[in-house]
């Protein structure tokens, strides 16, 4: 039962209205993209971390392997076809910026621009990452596994570095639209609520979906983890001396 002011005891507070705009597998997708991605490029320059390296990069992708199926198999608000229609949107927007009515704009209302300036930002952040992320992967599975010469590695490490772009920018923009619109634009990612009246967008949380997904992300870093241990015989190994050993004596099959 929905209270009103007249309804509610005295002293309280009515509750802010919100509806649910991000169900947790979304949620859980996004934060194990981001989470993972952070610690591959912190470790990427380290020997003495390559195998933390190698583990945040594949759960990288199941992540986004996961996020893709859940796109095509989910319900509508959570497919892929938002993407799409965010790409579309935003370079329709660039190109009306370099017409007479986009410059007119700018002039007459800096405010709306600004505004639709910083939604498009955000939009194009997520495309350029979601679209950077799966060639990062396999540059990085190709170079671990030396198919290919030096020039492999740097590509891998450029396509990382437009990746770390897109996350600055996508991080950038939310916080500068956040500041420009007084509301936490972040918190439909963390939550999954958003602030306004009206029905939930996304009718089920499901977050047994996104516990059982997290909970197979950890099996998978703990079965790669204890692979690596076995192949090399060496249960008291550090992630140096594996690494050591996969690359100069051990052959890790995958």
């Amino acid at each position: 039962m929905t209270h009103t002011a007249s309804t509610l005891p005295a002293g309280a507070t009515a509750a802010t209205p919100s509806r649910r705009v991000k169900d947790a597998p979304t949620r859980a997708a996004h934060w194990w993209i981001a989470g993972s991605f952070l610690v591959a490029y912190i470790t990427g320059d380290s020997e003495s971390w390559r195998l933390w390296h190698v583990i945040a990069g594949y759960s990288m992708l199941l992540a986004l392997g996961f996020r893709i199926l859940w796109g095509l198999a989910g319900p509508k608000s959570v497919g892929l076809s938002i993407w799409g229609r965010r790409l579309g949107a935003s370079l329709r927007w660039l190109r009306e910026q370099f017409s007479a009515r986009g410059l007119q704009g700018w002039t007459t209302k800096p405010g709306a621009q600004l505004r639709q300036a910083m939604t498009q930002g955000i939009s194009l952040s997520i495309v350029v990452l979601i679209a950077a992320l799966p060639w990062l992967g396999l540059s990085g599975y190709i170079t671990y596994q030396e198919l290919t010469g030096e020039w492999m590695g740097e590509l891998h490490e450029l396509l990382g570095n437009l990746a770390l772009f897109a996350v600055v920018l996508h991080l950038g923009v939310l916080l500068v639209a956040s500041l420009q619109r007084s509301q936490n634009l972040a918190h439909p990612m963390i939550g999954g609520r958003q602030s306004g009246a009206g029905p939930d967008l996304v009718p089920h949380n499901r977050a047994w979906l996104a516990l059982l997904f997290s909970a197979a992300m950890v099996a998978f870093a703990g079965w790669y983890w204890q692979d690596a241990r076995s192949t090399l015989g060496n249960e008291g190994a550090t992630p140096a001396t594996l690494q050591a050993g996969a690359l100069h004596g051990g052959d890790h099959d995958d």
